[in-house]
């Protein structure tokens, strides 16, 4: 049986080869329950080997397919593919080659900020934790930096303003009874006040970001406390 095809585009760059983005049209099946990822796939196996893209788990725990579809952060393996689509790498980070961001700074920002728990001095151990429900929250952000190429006022390269993936690891720790570091400090170092307050950092995974993680950090709540 025939499968329907339909047209999308996809984004192709090389910054190693100096090779300018361009659009390219690709055919790709479109079968019931098809997504952005599924897409991709069928592009690299069948036509494109070199076609760079990340992806792991294909079910939106790892975070590593986010791409840019028809201008707006999504997570390829949960987007419901469809006619016309344009797919573009995540906006506002660096891009290594074709859809794939690089994400070698991650690492180096952990080790900035010491961003490991330290421990506060619980006598317990293992400890008997009341965690707020802000924290588990936040604790299921899949680091696929869509907050990022979501947010007007983050710039890459510029150490003085952070976005809301810098702030969401912050705050995992500023509601960690464990830790015993200033993470508000912290926070106004990455230049939290600058935030605008526009919520535009929509989580693909519904994680609150304003309300878990920025506002708190910025001075919204004075106490930690095992409400929300």
């Amino acid at each position: 049986m025939t499968k329907d095809m339909i047209t999308i585009s996809v984004e192709r760059s090389d910054r190693e080869a100096e090779r300018e983005p361009v659009l390219e049209a690709y055919e790709v099946p479109m079968d019931d329950g098809a997504t952005v990822l599924g897409a991709l796939l069928h592009i690299y196996e069948t036509s494109e080997s070199n076609l760079a893209f990340r992806c792991g788990c294909r079910n939106r725990d790892c975070g590593l397919c986010a791409v840019d579809v028809n201008g707006k952060p999504r997570l390829a393996c949960i987007t419901p593919l469809k006619k016309g689509m344009v797919i573009r790498p995540l906006r506002k980070l660096p891009v290594a080659r074709d859809l794939m961001i690089d994400r070698r700074w991650i690492m180096p920002f952990l080790e900035r900020f010491d961003l490991f728990v330290r421990d506060g001095g619980l006598s317990d151990w293992p400890p008997r934790l009341s965690v707020p429900t802000a924290h588990a929250r936040l604790a299921a952000c899949a680091e696929c930096l869509s907050c990022l190429a979501a947010c007007p006022s983050f710039e890459f390269g510029r150490d003085d303003i952070g976005g809301p993936y810098h702030f969401v690891k912050l705050a995992q720790l500023y509601w960690d009874p464990r830790d015993s570091v200033d993470r508000r400090a912290q926070a106004a170092q990455l230049g939290i006040a600058r935030c605008a307050g526009c919520r535009k950092c929509a989580c693909p995974l519904g994680i609150p970001i304003y309300r878990a993680a920025v506002a708190p950090l910025a001075g919204g709540r004075s106490e930690r406390s095992a409400g929300d």
